[in-house]
């Protein structure tokens, strides 16, 4: 019977995550990443910039980066006109890009264990039923779960929130991330083989 071995203690991150520190809770959120994987089926990226090029956002800075997979770049794209939107195309150096923001929102998928590895405090919503399962991006590992496919309301009032977090609240989500020893995956993962 092989073994499967699965989750967070085998999560084997990109490289370039290892030359990243966790980020520094600043006092006040400034930058938000947003990211929903290579092809965002249910269209977060498109609902979230809906929202977030409302005047009322103006004061925060938004990154949001689109797969290689997303079907209609160009339409998004034109939210560039917004000073305070970035909207950028399959990304060569995510860390670097995580590492300015002071929370984020995601999917369920990989980028949440790369946020949690940065220590990011982040927003996530599940694509499908599939990531519906994936446990790792939970609230009791320091993410904010809000389910498959949400609302506005709720995505933007938990946004809402997530901006107006305090620093002393943002630090204990912070912790909670960074208590999972997801740099040593690939060492575990090495060490199985190894031992084969």
């Amino acid at each position: 019977m092989p073994q499967v071995k699965a989750g967070e203690k085998y999560y084997i991150s990109g490289k370039t995550f290892m030359f990243y520190e966790p980020i520094q809770i600043k006092e006040h959120v400034e930058k938000v990443f947003i990211s929903f994987g290579g092809a965002d089926p249910q269209n977060y990226s498109d609902r979230l910039l809906s929202i977030i090029s409302k005047p009322e956002y103006q004061k925060y800075y938004f990154v949001v980066v689109l797969g290689r997979a997303k079907y209609n770049v160009d339409a998004l794209m034109k939210f560039n006109k917004y000073e305070n939107i970035e909207v950028l195309y399959d990304v060569s150096n995510m860390p670097e890009l995580m590492s300015s923001c002071d929370v984020a929102v995601t999917s369920r998928g990989r980028t949440g264990y790369e946020l949690a590895i940065l220590g990011i405090p982040a927003i996530a919503m599940a694509q499908n039923q599939r990531e519906e399962k994936h446990g790792f991006v939970c609230n009791e590992n320091g993410f904010t779960y809000i389910g498959l496919n949400p609302t506005d309301e709720i995505i933007e009032g938990t946004l809402k929130m997530y901006l107006e977090l305090t620093k002393e609240s943002r630090m204990k989500f912070h912790n909670m991330l960074l208590s999972h020893d997801l740099r040593g995956g690939r060492k575990r993962v090495m060490g199985l083989i190894n031992n084969l």
